[in-house]
């Protein structure tokens, strides 16, 4: 049989990630706003495209495909950003992405395994530029643990139902 279809839901964010403004902290859980830098679309408007080449690149799906569309498939990749920040708490300051994702048979809804992902990396420098670049690397690193959890997840354990080729249109 095939290998199945991918559908992944625009990713949504968490309260206070939800927007073009670009988040540090210097203190444990106080969100701060750099005044004059803002990323060029909200980040989980930006990650959608990304997930698409990440789980595209990995071979394993017949097609993936951004939602909205008309097309269907036999699973779907929800993720939710649970914090895109630039932390100030240590030296060197660091960016950190957290993302969780969920596998869901679309057509019986059932949950075939989720998990949170989460990278910290050095930033290059204490400003805005520096936690960027390290928010890049930091969801890059994501990126490949989201394709490798996926791909994981449908060849499944000797125990599970779920493997590649189970699916059919």
């Amino acid at each position: 049989m095939d290998a199945p279809t991918l559908l992944i839901n625009p990713p949504r964010a968490a309260a206070g990630f939800d927007s073009q403004r670009i988040i540090y902290l210097r203190e444990p859980h106080r969100l701060d706003y750099f005044a004059h830098s803002e990323w060029v679309d909200p980040p989980a408007r930006m990650l959608g495209p990304l997930l698409v080449a990440a789980l595209q690149n990995t071979g394993a799906f017949h097609a993936v495909v951004l939602m909205p569309s008309t097309a269907t498939g036999q699973v779907r990749l929800d993720t939710e950003i649970l914090r895109l920040q630039h932390e100030f708490l240590g030296h060197p300051s660091r960016a950190r992405f957290t993302l969780r994702a969920t596998l869901v048979d679309d057509k019986t809804r059932r949950v075939l395994g989720w998990r949170e992902f989460d990278q910290s990396v050095a930033a290059t420098g204490d400003d805005p530029a520096g936690g960027v670049a390290a928010a890049n690397r930091a969801v890059q690193a994501v990126l490949q643990e989201v394709a490798d959890f996926c791909v994981e997840t449908l060849r499944g354990s000797p125990d599970d139902a779920v493997h590649f080729g189970a699916f059919s249109d």
